[in-house]
């Protein structure tokens, strides 16, 4: 009987066993819901008869049922009669049950996320449980192998690193060292030393050497040789001494400086003859200087028609330096008297007026000018060259011929005064002897002086 009845070989119980709503273990088994009534038929199989006595066991009437058992959606076939037990004992065999189809199982609702935080499924059923998957239970991985010994190699490295680094300490601070402690060479070199020729000698050594590992201060410097400074392309020598050590030098005599121009104006009667050098007052320069015409057409044209005329001078010294000036020519149909013996030069703020004398008597026409000074190069240049070539210019409520001194920047208008015009200009007929006219002119504020023409 134990080998012909149906077992379930997963260790579940007898099919009447099974509870409604129950599942399958977690290794896979479907759930069968249990037989209740076939038919109105009850499944539990009547007791048996206590047949010890014969081992034969009482016949069981066969249970008259439909082969088809309704259970949910699915038919379940059955046998039509059960068998008896002579035919269990007899070995006759055992007509097959068909077998259980498998229980679909009871689905489930999973929510969705309720405010995006918990996602725990809410089952529609009550006992329900969701299926667990088959996750195998695998024994955390150990690491048997015993850790390795560090070895000493890091630390050897270690310690070479610091000796290598202490022994290019050492090097670098014993080069350093080296250096340091080696004297620098001394080293003079002696210049090519020129001298401006009317100039001051200068006494600093450092103007005729350079010194290198040494103070200049600890050398001395001999001049005595340089005797005259005037003379132009001379070539003269110097000596300098450090310690026991001597060099020698020479020193030239140049001349690159242009001559300083004092300039004065000139009278002419029309169509009368004048040369450059009438228009020099003075000329400072350490050589000679020469003055010619920059344009002698100018000046002829200027003698033929009375007027005030700015005549260009060229300057020049022996070493070809040379610097261009503008004079004042005056042309006039009057007389001119001849150069007077001495000047009356009476001058306030930066006005001059010039009363010739001859023989200590006033006579003549007197020279007025006035000098103003410009406090920049740019208005200076600027002025100069819009009004450089006029004959005539007023300036500061002044009028009269121009001249130009690009050296000090200096603009002088110069106005002749008859002297008729200064005896309208003093309200009086002015004294004509010179101690009485350097007395009015001081009294109105001047100061005077006898000059030279």
């Amino acid at each position: 009987m134990n080998n012909n009845m149906p077992n379930n070989n997963n260790g579940n119980q007898d099919l009447n066993s099974f509870s409604l709503g129950s599942i399958g273990n977690t290794e896979g088994n479907v759930p069968v819901p249990p037989i209740e009534n076939l038919n109105g038929v009850s499944s539990d199989v009547p007791p048996v008869s206590d047949a010890s006595s014969n081992n034969v066991a009482p016949s069981v009437s066969p249970v008259d049922t439909s082969n088809n058992v309704s259970l949910g959606n699915e038919n379940i076939q059955v046998p039509t009669s059960v068998p008896s037990l002579d035919d269990m004992s007899s070995g006759s065999e055992i007509p097959p049950v068909s077998p259980i189809p498998p229980v679909q199982p009871v689905s489930y609702d999973v929510p969705e996320t309720i405010n995006n935080f918990s996602t725990t499924p809410v089952f529609n059923e009550i006992g329900t449980v969701p299926p667990i998957n088959n996750i195998p239970n695998e024994p955390p991985i150990i690491n048997t192998n015993e850790p390795k010994k560090k070895g000493n190699k890091n630390k050897l490295i270690f310690i070479i690193i610091i000796i290598l680094s202490i022994a290019a300490v050492g090097v670098g601070v014993y080069i350093l060292l080296g250096i340091s402690n080696k004297p620098t060479p001394i080293k003079i070199e002696v210049k090519d030393v020129e001298i401006e020729a009317g100039s001051e000698i200068s006494t600093d050594i450092n103007d005729y050497a350079s010194f290198s590992g040494i103070n200049s201060a600890n050398c001395t410097l001999d001049t005595s040789g340089i005797s005259d400074t005037k003379k132009v392309g001379s070539e003269y020598p110097f000596n300098i001494t450090c310690g026991a050590n001597k060099y020698e030098g020479v020193a030239t005599i140049v001349d690159k400086t242009a001559p300083v121009v004092v300039l004065k104006e000139v009278m002419i009667q029309v169509n009368g003859e004048v040369s450059p050098e009438d228009f020099i007052d003075s000329c400072t320069d350490a050589t000679s200087c020469s003055y010619r015409f920059s344009d002698e057409n100018v000046i002829n044209n200027a003698l033929t028609k009375e007027g005030n005329y700015k005549i260009d001078i060229i300057v020049e010294d022996e070493s070809s330096n040379e610097v261009t000036v503008s004079a004042t020519l005056i042309v006039t149909i009057d007389e001119v008297p001849e150069e007077p013996d001495l000047y009356l030069s009476c001058t306030m703020d930066n006005e001059t007026l010039r009363l010739p004398l001859n023989a200590s008597v006033y006579e003549g026409t007197s020279i007025r000018t006035y000098t103003f000074t410009f406090d920049s190069d740019e208005e200076y240049i600027s002025f100069k060259s819009l009004n450089e070539k006029l004959d005539t210019i007023t300036y500061e409520n002044v009028t009269g011929s121009p001249s130009f001194d690009d050296n000090t920047n200096t603009l002088t208008i110069t106005v002749m005064l008859t002297k008729e015009e200064l005896d309208q200009e003093a309200g009086s007929t002015l004294p004509t002897a010179y101690g009485a006219l350097r007395q009015y002119y001081q009294s109105q504020g001047y100061t005077c002086k006898l000059t030279q023409p």
